[in-house]
């Protein structure tokens, strides 16, 4: 690598320093990284180069430590020498804004700095730090040279502009010219120069929020060819200047107090660079050593959540999640979602929100969040007003924000109703779309939700479908690919079992289980598996072998003929059929395969079939049917209904439509068979609440379309 020899005498600023850097900076020997780079800027016509702080370093560490500590001066200087260079080898310069953008690879770099971590030493200095785009303004243009027309001599000159307000000139530049007020000039915009502006705000990931703290937020300004290159819900690198301003909220103008923001020279989405980020060689062969180890996928389930006894199938929904199938792409341009969603419903205190807790722990990127807590705007996004510009923004919710992982809802139930159907596009179309205050936008939404639910009335009534039970509508209902109920049932052995892991459990010295205790720990660290995670995510793509494509087949072909057409029952669902193949993938993911054999389709049929029983069976037929999640009823119950309500009519059609005592309908309904006297009297108040019957006086019932 070639160095220029630096000695005292030679100015700090000095665009030829710059220049020897660009054209002899070698990445390996032989090859001129940014000559090569300068070389193909050319061919594309195009106006950035992007340095990295760290060959800079390499290169010449004084002029790279004056880049930090002075950063305007030192970026002007390094344009000068990026023009001079692309002149000299035949390229046109005069009508084209050129930049040189700064970028970091290195976590350890002196320019990286947490965003909690900015403080007022690092004013006027260049910094890097990582965050999430919570919120995007509108692109407008900003004004950085004035045209100004005296109107007293029609003189036209130029003011350049250098702060956020409008600098009008005092005097005319003709020294003949008496013009001094503000009113002799007027803005010539078509002569004047603008430049795209946006503002932006970034906060910090929240997985690397320190417990129990607010995440901190910054103002962040992009200009030129940076603006609209990322959107709310994006991670992102920045490299920009720290700067500083007068707080404009403030009421005196003589206020000590500033408000800081980013001008930002460089803002990358972690999509294209995270992603890519390799693992050390110790890590790899750690989990391909992992990999290879029998029911792998068991060992994973039983890490999350280790301190919560048994729930052996809701860890493996979780772990299942976490891993998630195969994300298609279909003819039309569309995709086919891979994520896979799961919903809890049960009594309280059998540690569903522990093991929501857990999943989000262990997930690359995860956020979790109470439905008490949570808005419609909160969960999906909002549209915002700017205090200080006035202007609308776009601010990105959790579902947003976690895109490319999971989002853990706990007290789904507590959720306002209009709240939860926010979540009926993100979680099938896997987009957020919002038309508000003339923003209109569609987010990505890539995010597998876990959500977690108490019955209305404490308990779980087996007798109820779960739509009663949880008042969430079939439609929201039918897109979670797996949703289990969990009753807290005595039973002395298993009672015996959990109140011994739990009293052991309670057993702590020191800060740490006694040595008794291994059977408490995750069997694979939280850290490790982590990686496997995000290792498997991106590195494999399960897909279907011909034996487990044939074993769903089978298994859906058998519940869809189950009952024969009087039953007209519905045991298993279309959508069913692309949650069992999102299963079945996320299930081979776990073991780092890329094929899915007829093995993993058995055991997630295992998974399944407790789904299908937990929500669809119908204490009172002993069938399954999917009409309890579908409609929101199971079939006997619509059947059932649909008797009363003929025999209803007949009643009152017999009685010339007039209004009818309640006791007296039950009476004549009760000689009907299967029809008792607690289910007509909730049948006859529903159909009251819905408006097909009405009490035109107390105890008194009528038809409210009578026919004549």
């Amino acid at each position: 690598m070639a160095s220029p020899a630096s000695t005292p005498s030679v100015p700090i600023y000095t665009t030829q320093r710059y220049e020897d850097f660009f054209r002899l900076f070698e990445d390996e020997p032989g090859v001129y990284k940014y000559q090569e780079q300068i070389n193909e800027i050319i061919s594309k016509n195009g106006n950035s180069l992007i340095i990295y702080y760290e060959d800079l370093l390499a290169f010449d560490s004084q002029l790279a430590e004056m880049l930090r500590k002075d950063p305007e001066s030192s970026i002007e200087e390094a344009i000068k020498a990026f023009k001079k260079l692309l002149k000299s080898q035949g390229s046109k310069t005069s009508n084209k804004d050129f930049f040189v953008r700064l970028s970091t690879i290195d976590e350890k770099s002196p320019l990286t700095i947490p965003l909690r971590g900015l403080r007022a030493k690092h004013i006027d200095t260049l910094v890097s730090f990582n965050g999430i785009l919570i919120r995007s303004s509108t692109i407008r243009p900003k004004l950085i040279e004035a045209t100004f027309e005296c109107m007293v001599c029609k003189t036209q000159f130029n003011v350049t502009q250098l702060t956020s307000r409008i600098k009008w000139p005092k005097f005319c530049i003709k020294k003949s010219c008496k013009a001094k007020a503000q009113s002799d000039f007027r803005l010539i915009s078509k002569n004047s120069t603008f430049i795209d502006w946006q503002s932006v705000t970034i906060q910090e990931i929240p997985e690397d929020l320190p417990p129990g703290r607010i995440p901190r937020a910054i103002q962040s300004i992009l200009k030129h060819d940076l603006v609209d290159t990322v959107k709310p819900g994006d991670r992102v690198n920045v490299v920009g200047i720290y700067k500083s301003t007068l707080a404009q909220s403030t009421k005196s103008i003589n206020s000590t107090l500033f408000k800081t923001f980013i001008e930002v020279n460089l803002i990358d989405p972690e999509d294209k660079t995270d992603e890519i980020m390799d693992l050390s060689k110790e890590d790899k062969k750690e989990i391909e050593k992992l990999a290879k180890e029998p029911r792998i996928q068991r060992k994973i389930a039983r890490s999350i959540a280790p301190t919560i006894y048994g729930r052996e199938d809701l860890k493996m929904a979780c772990a299942l999640s976490l891993f998630a199938g195969t994300r298609k792409k279909k003819p039309d341009g569309g995709y086919k979602r891979g994520d896979i969603h799961v919903l809890f419903v049960g009594d309280p205190g059998t540690g569903k929100s522990e093991i929501l807790k857990s999943a989000i722990d262990i997930s690359p990127r995860g956020i979790y969040t109470s439905g008490k807590g949570s808005t419609a705007v909160g969960l999906t996004a909002a549209v915002i007003k700017d205090t200080d510009t006035g202007q609308m923004n776009l601010e990105a919710g959790a579902v947003v924000l976690a895109n490319g992982g999971i989002a853990a809802i706990d007290e789904f139930d507590k959720m306002d109703p209009q709240d939860r159907s926010a979540l009926h596009e993100a979680m099938e179309q896997q987009t957020v779309s919002i038309a508000k205050a003339g923003i209109v936008a569609t987010l990505k939404a890539q995010t597998a939700i876990l959500a977690a639910a108490n019955p209305r009335s404490g308990r779980y009534d087996r007798y109820k479908t779960p739509t009663q039970n949880i008042h969430l509508p079939p439609s929201l209902l039918s897109r979670f690919d797996l949703i289990f109920v969990v009753i807290d049932r005595p039973d002395p052995a298993d009672d015996a079992l959990m109140a011994e892991f739990i009293l052991k459990n309670s057993i702590i010295r020191n800060g740490s289980l006694n040595d008794d205790l291994t059977d408490i720990t995750a069997p694979i660290n939280g850290d490790l598996l982590k990686k496997y995670i995000k290792h498997a995510r991106r590195n494999y793509e399960p897909l279907l072998t011909d034996e487990a494509k044939e074993r769903i087949k089978e298994y859906y072909l058998d519940l869809r003929g189950k009952y024969d057409s009087e039953d007209a029952i519905v045991s298993i669902l279309a959508r069913n059929l692309d949650a069992l193949v999102r299963l079945s993938e996320a299930y081979a993911k776990m073991a780092l395969r890329n094929k899915v054999v007829k093995e993993d389709v058995e055991e997630i049929i295992k998974l399944f079939k407790r789904y299908l029983e937990d929500t669809g069976y119908d204490e009172t037929t002993g069938k399954i049917d999917m009409d309890r999640i579908l409609v929101g009823q199971s079939r006997s119950s619509i059947n059932k209904l649909d008797k009363l309500l003929n025999r209803l009519k007949e009643v009152f059609e017999e009685n010339h439509w007039q209004a009818l005592e309640r006791k007296n309908v039950i009476e004549i309904l009760e000689l009907e068979e299967e029809l008792d006297e607690k289910w007509i009297k909730d049948a006859i108040d529903e159909l009251v609440k819905e408006g097909t019957l009405y009490e035109p006086r107390n105890n008194f019932l009528r038809f409210t379309n009578k026919e004549d």
